[in-house]
């Protein structure tokens, strides 16, 4: 049982919403500044509030539906139907898991991004777990690792950079069913290839590829992007300005552990430090014991958590 009751929002409620996100966006802004959170619904679609005996809005949430295709590269992360949860607020543990239920579908995932400042055990409670962490470096030079060369990638690469990109998804399956090998992956990558070949810059949002060789032989590589969060009023998970993302780091078995994923990641830093970027970010599964303590290692400070339900 609980005291709360949970209905679908109407206009009368968005003081109460907006005030409620506020709150909530003061706490965590407070424990972390690298925070911009909204303080108002984005979503136009009417949502689910929680409301307490006196009628006071005491949880918020706007349930949004969502399919990936069977070859869409995502499905590799993504579960294949799921319940995306926007313009989430919530007064306490409760409040949120009433509105959980009451948003929950048979059949489909539950999934939100959240600020990793704030406690996660209402969202455990509610049935979710944390499985993904968003993290962001700040701008500066990295400690490099063992000496190796570290070139840009050419179009004489492409298979052997494309093996090393399924290896790695290959690699994180084995700790878990979150992150699988699927059909459309290696189609998607060679795309990005592609239009890498083809002369397009990473200002015009091709991938900018690195290949690691050790004693003249490809031991790993990293695709990343650069991205441009627009300074429009807009809240965003990231404050705006340019970034690098490092969308797939891999290095090989063989040679693993030996530091040579530092060498890797160094040398793309560098890369980024002449695009002037405010920080650079990344992925990385909690589920897979090496990336959760590789990362934070090297300065990816986790910033958001993907918490999800999962049939």
């Amino acid at each position: 049982m609980t005291r709360y009751a949970v209905r679908t929002a109407t206009s009368a409620d968005a003081a109460g919403i907006s005030r409620l996100m506020a709150e909530r966006a003061d706490l965590l802004e407070s424990r972390d500044p690298r925070l911009r959170l909204p303080r108002s619904p984005a979503t136009v679609r009417p949502g689910l509030v929680a409301v307490d005996p006196a009628g006071a809005v005491r949880a918020h949430v706007v349930p949004v539906a969502s399919e990936v295709a069977e070859d869409d590269e995502m499905l590799a992360f993504a579960a294949p139907r799921s319940t995306t949860w926007r313009d989430l607020a919530f007064a306490d543990g409760e409040a949120l898991h009433a509105v959980a239920v009451a948003a929950r579908r048979t059949g489909t995932a539950d999934d939100v991004l959240w600020p990793t400042a704030d406690d996660a055990a209402p969202f455990v409670a509610a049935g979710l777990g944390a499985l993904f962490a968003y993290a962001l470096r700040p701008p500066g030079p990295l400690a490099p690792g063992p000496a190796a060369v570290v070139r840009r990638a050419e179009p004489a690469d492409t298979d052997t950079l494309t093996a090393l990109h399924v290896e790695e998804i290959a690699f994180h399956e084995a700790h878990g069913g979150h992150i699988r090998v699927v059909p459309g992956l290696e189609p998607a990558f060679r795309a990005r290839l592609a239009r890498l070949w083809s002369g397009d810059r990473p200002e015009d949002g091709a991938s900018l590829l690195h290949v690691l060789e050790i004693d003249g032989e490809v031991a790993g590589m990293c695709e990343s992007m650069l991205t441009v969060v627009p300074d429009d009023g807009t809240a965003r998970p990231l404050c705006p300005g340019r970034y690098g993302y490092l969308n797939s780091v891999s290095v090989t078995a063989a040679h693993r552990g030996r530091g040579w994923g530092r060498t890797l990641t160094t040398a793309v830093l560098d890369t980024f430090a002449a695009y002037d970027v405010a920080g650079c970010t990344l992925w990385f599964s909690h589920a897979n014991p090496v990336a959760s303590r590789f990362w934070p290692r090297l300065g990816f400070r986790p910033l958001w958590t993907s918490y999800e339900r999962r049939e």
